[in-house]
């Protein structure tokens, strides 16, 4: 699990992946999973790491056969990362408004420690 610096709310998405580093955890070959927001597709290429984004509607009431498999598998698997998300979210320590005073503890023990403490919990996949 990849754990970053905490970020102000202001920041875009695209900036945060591009500066935790995250992109430098990846290797030819991969495969991201991603929301349709990111505009991140170009920085994978250059690295030949595959990005795979769910289809949408773009004006249409329905998605096409081949769309609705694929939008099919990549839930299966991002359910598993929006429930990792959550408990990191539930440790009440991290619901609180954080003083400036305790940013860098923040930043360097706190999310870490509460990532850790959830790849210690039961398996999200049996």
């Amino acid at each position: 699990m990849f754990v970053s610096d905490a970020f102000e709310g202001f920041m875009s998405d695209d900036d945060i992946v591009k500066k935790t580093g995250f992109f430098d955890t990846f290797e030819a070959g991969d495969l991201i999973l991603a929301d349709r927001g990111f505009i991140i597709r170009d920085i994978l290429y250059e690295k030949k790491v595959d990005v795979n984004i769910p289809p949408f509607f773009q004006r249409r009431s329905r998605l096409m056969v081949g769309e609705e498999i694929i939008f099919k598998q990549i839930a299966r698997v991002r359910i598993h990362v929006e429930r990792a998300i959550r408990r990191i979210q539930k440790f009440r320590l991290l619901k609180r408004v954080i003083p400036l005073s305790l940013q860098p503890v923040f930043n360097g023990q706190m999310v870490f420690v509460a990532g850790c403490l959830v790849n210690f919990q039961d398996p999200l996949v049996k």
